[in-house]
This record gives structure tokens, sequence and C-alpha cells, in this order.
């Protein structure tokens, strides 16, 4: 049976709960970083869709971060993220749903937000891995590809100022919903905590984060992060990377 293989955005915050997933489980699996926007033949002829996480798991793809966590814990038991206990998991499933739903979209258009009126920052960041000649058509495509990333990130008139706005009611709910044990959920760690300090890397960007963005960064994003970066909620997520991010379980192809 092939590993796991995963299809991923490297700057993405709903990618890298997959990743974390994979390798908080230990689990041995193979990558395969596409380019926003290139990305679609691949996607669109694996799953008929166009959105990435997608994990080719025993065969099946399985799409969406919350649905492939779900399936990494049936299919590998140990150390589950999400807990067994009714009243627990109850809580553990809403809290990642308002991640996910509520606050991952605000971050990515705000980050986003930062780069689109400078092209050749979002190229470097959209295209980082891949080769010059990718990054060059990337460019080269970008007047095109940008209003759809607008319209798919929501960065329309007024959307941008109204995530700005937004940022600082979450952070506090998210500090507020951080229990004794310093977990989110009960007194272990779980996919609520996961998925909170992987949707927080949109704009803090730890230095755990396994694919660092290229500098320099956009100065509207910088000016984002010190602004975010002395909540409390930042600095349990900055924590929470610090301590609980696992090192890669990629296996990578050996080199020719």
């Amino acid at each position: 049976m092939p590993l796991p293989h995963l299809l991923h955005f490297r700057v993405s915050h709903y990618n890298e709960k997959v990743r974390w997933a994979l390798d908080f489980k230990g689990v041995a699996h193979t990558r395969e970083s596409l380019v926003p926007g290139f990305h679609l033949p691949r996607v669109r002829a694996l799953t008929g869709q166009s959105q990435l996480p997608v994990l080719v798991l025993d065969g099946r793809p399985l799409l969406g971060s919350a649905a492939i966590i779900e399936a990494l814990d049936r299919r590998y038991p140990d150390r589950p993220l999400i807990p067994f206990e009714p009243v627990l998991r109850t809580r553990a499933l809403a809290l990642e749903a308002w991640l996910d739903g509520d606050v991952a979209p605000i971050l990515r258009r705000l980050f986003w937000s930062t780069y689109l009126d400078r092209p050749g920052d979002a190229a470097r960041m959209a295209t980082a891995g891949a080769s010059r000649v990718i990054r060059w058509l990337w460019r080269l495509t970008f007047p095109l590809m940008r209003p759809l990333f607008r319209r798919n990130m929501g960065i329309q008139h007024g959307d941008v100022e109204r995530a700005r706005a937004a940022v600082p009611a979450l952070c506090d709910r998210l500090a507020a919903e951080i229990g004794p044990s310093g977990f989110l959920v009960g007194d272990v760690f779980t996919v609520s905590d996961l998925t909170a300090a992987a949707v927080m890397t949109a704009i803090l960007r730890p230095p755990e984060f396994p694919y660092p963005l290229p500098e320099p960064w956009p100065p509207a994003l910088v000016a984002m992060r010190e602004a975010m970066a002395s909540h409390a909620a930042s600095r349990w997520a900055m924590d929470l990377y610090a301590t609980r991010r696992s090192v890669s379980c990629e296996v990578r192809p050996p080199d020719p």
C-alpha cells in the first residue's frame, strides 16, 4: 500500500493543519507542493473540485482539513486528536468549526491583501520552492489571476477593513476559551488546539512553521504581525508551535 500522499499549498494555514496532524501522529507520508492558481488542472482531475488540502489515503482522495483529520484519527488511532468522551468531542469539533469557518477566512483575507498589490512579492510567495520558469509564468499571468484571487479570498471593497476590525474580538474569544490546563479542551492537546495555532500562522508565521515566507515580507504583513504578537492568544499559539509542533514525517524521494 502506498504511503499517504498530501497535495498542499506551502503557505496555507488549512494545509498546515493536515501537515501538523500527520507529523503529530508520526505518519510517514509524501507531499506534493502545488502553486496557487496553477493547481487547478491537477486537483480538479483528481477530485472534481479546486480546493486544497487533499490527502490520498489508502488510494482514496480525502478533501478538507477537518474531514482529513477525522479520517487520520480512524486510520491511525494512536495519539488521537479528537477526544473520545462525547462532551469533550463536541466542544473540540465546535471550536474547530468556528476556527475554520470564522477565524481562518478573516486571517487568510488579511494575509493575501498584503500581497495582491505587490506582484513581485506575490510571485515569490506563491511559487516558493518552484522553478524560476514557474515563477516567471505565475508573475506573467498574475494580472489575469488577481481578480479571481480577490473574489475567492473576499478581498473586495471594505472587506479588508472589516476583517482587520474583527481580529481583536476573535483573539479575545480564543484567549477566553483556553482552559487552566493551557489547552482548549480538557487537559490534552486536541484538534482544537492544533487548528487554532495553525490558523493563527496566517499572520504570526512562527519560526517552527515548516515553510518560511520569502523575505522581505510586505510591510503591511509585518505591521499586522507586530500588532497581533502581544495578544495572549498569539503568545499561546506561538508557544504551542514551540512545544508541540512535531518534526516532519514527510518521506522524500531519493535524489536522482
